[in-house]
């Protein structure tokens, strides 16, 4: 039997599981945009898109720090056996259902995370070409005032 207090807890993390896969669709057709602004080298866009990416990122970093919380308070340890013991504290229905929601956002987290992934490749590679270009290595600080 659950006290109210856990039943609280069980809804707060069931919120944020539907929440963080909501979230990280969103930022999956972020990162994919920010992939072609990258390759336009469309600043604005760039920045216009970092706006949305970076409230984003910081919910779901919140909503995991609150789920760690959460399998704290139920001593369940860390990591995926002790989310699946948190999820075996739900009725079985339910239970099911959280545990496919869960699945996805590990799959959502994974392709978010190789999309960025690909759009740092991509920044570093326009980086390397700028030096290339102006002939020395960290002439990416076009500003800085020449050496004496």
């Amino acid at each position: 039997m659950t006290t109210a207090r856990e039943q609280q807890l069980l809804q707060v993390v069931e919120q944020d599981l539907h929440q963080d896969c909501a979230d990280y669709l969103a930022l999956r057709g972020l990162m994919q945009e920010l992939y072609q602004q990258l390759l336009k080298r469309d600043s604005r866009q760039i920045d216009l898109l970092n706006e949305q990416i970076l409230p984003l990122v910081d919910q779901a970093r919140a909503r995991a720090e609150r789920r760690s919380k959460v399998l704290a308070a139920f001593q369940l340890g860390t990591g995926h056996s002790a989310m699946h013991k948190l999820l075996a504290r739900y009725p079985q229905a339910q239970r099911n259902h959280l545990s496919h929601t869960w699945k996805q956002l590990g799959l959502l987290a994974g392709q978010c995370k190789r999309l960025n992934e690909r759009n740092g490749k991509l920044l570093a590679m326009h980086h390397e070409i700028l030096e290339q270009l102006l002939g020395e290595p960290g002439a990416g600080q076009l500003y800085a005032p020449p050496p004496y």
